[in-house]
């Protein structure tokens, strides 16, 4: 677990919690998180990131462990005296209000004229590229871009202590996702609230959060610093988890503190899974000689090349002028 600083705003011990008929739980979930700070939880298909999150808002049953405001145990509380703010993956739009309405619903609910709530929508509209030109518009009308803001700017006005956004570019085609992501981060840093992002794109997860937990099957498999999980992840899977660019597994096996008789390593003599990630290589001659066997164009800079390695296929990144055969070294090598 990261370094933890005495600010600690979130604190949750051994949460459990499960949904429906139980045949899907989480287990054992704990962590802490300063204020302020951006927590991405990341994790495939079903492994609970969702469930997670409901559980935090109130939303969920808590069955057993703490959940901890600063000082103040809320395992217990309705979700309306947790002041959570949930930004759902369908947004939670009102197809019936028009985009003021919608932007301004938490100070509309909370007994505000229309007259203020208008008056403070448009403002915050503003702060918002393009959502002032659709603020009479309703959202069947709306592009999906457009509904996103919405939902990232009612939470500007929403009265919360945490803020929860569950798949907030899953919905986003790929000619905005990245511009949007960087205004959501943009969005989250002005707003200044400890917030918990959940994603199943590892890429994602790593240009926003500054502390990352990796969920499988309901229960976590490392938390920590953004960066350390990254560079140090505990466990195959978590590896897998956070390489956007797939993984590199090959067995090897260590002898004398040697692999393939090209890297040098501090383990025990036995049998290994060598992994690496494609973007974490370097070309040298002293390095292991591939072949190419196919290429694709990753940016204006790289390619991403298939190449035969000790009869292994491996996928590289590789900077576009780098021949066909050539040797690489991997930087951050791991063994498991």
């Amino acid at each position: 677990m990261a370094e933890v600083t005495s600010d600690i705003f979130l604190k949750v011990e051994n949460l459990n919690s499960q949904v429906g008929n139980g045949k899907f739980r989480l287990k054992n979930i704990s962590f802490e998180l300063p204020g302020g700070e951006i927590l991405a939880i990341l994790g495939p298909s079903g492994s609970g990131k969702t469930v997670l999150l409901r559980t935090l808002a109130g939303l969920n049953k808590t069955e057993s462990g703490a959940i901890i405001f600063g000082d103040e145990r809320i395992e217990e509380y309705s979700p309306r005296e947790r002041k959570v703010g949930f930004v759902f993956q369908n947004y939670a739009i009102f197809p019936h209000l028009d985009t003021k309405l919608n932007l301004g619903f938490p100070l509309y609910i909370s007994g505000k004229k229309k007259k203020e709530v208008y008056e403070t929508a448009i403002k915050a509209a503003e702060e918002l590229d393009g959502l002032p030109n659709y603020l009479e518009i309703k959202p069947n009308e709306l592009p999906e871009g457009m509904k996103q803001l919405i939902a990232f700017g009612r939470e500007k006005l929403h009265d919360c202590r945490l803020l929860l956004l569950d798949e907030p570019l899953s919905q986003l085609d790929r000619k905005i996702h990245v511009e949007m992501r960087a205004l959501l981060k943009r969005f989250i840093q002005e707003l200044g609230k400890t917030t918990i992002v959940v994603f199943s794109d590892p890429e994602d997860a790593l240009s926003v959060s500054e502390y990352l937990a990796i969920l499988d099957d309901g229960k976590i498999l490392q938390f920590g610093e953004t960066f350390d999980v990254y560079k140090n992840p505990s466990n195959l899977k978590v590896m897998e988890l956070t390489s956007r660019l797939g993984l590199n597994t090959i067995d090897v096996e260590i002898k004398d503190g040697n692999v393939l008789n090209k890297l040098k390593v501090n383990k025990e003599d036995g049998k290994y899974k060598l992994c690496f990630r494609p973007e974490e290589i370097a070309i040298k001659d002293e390095g292991f000689e591939v072949q190419t066997v196919d290429s694709h164009i990753y940016d204006s800079s790289h390619n991403l090349v298939e190449c035969d390695f000790h009869g292994n296929p491996v996928r590289l990144l590789v900077h576009k002028n780098t021949p066909e055969k050539f040797n690489f070294i991997p930087t951050n090598p791991k063994y498991y």
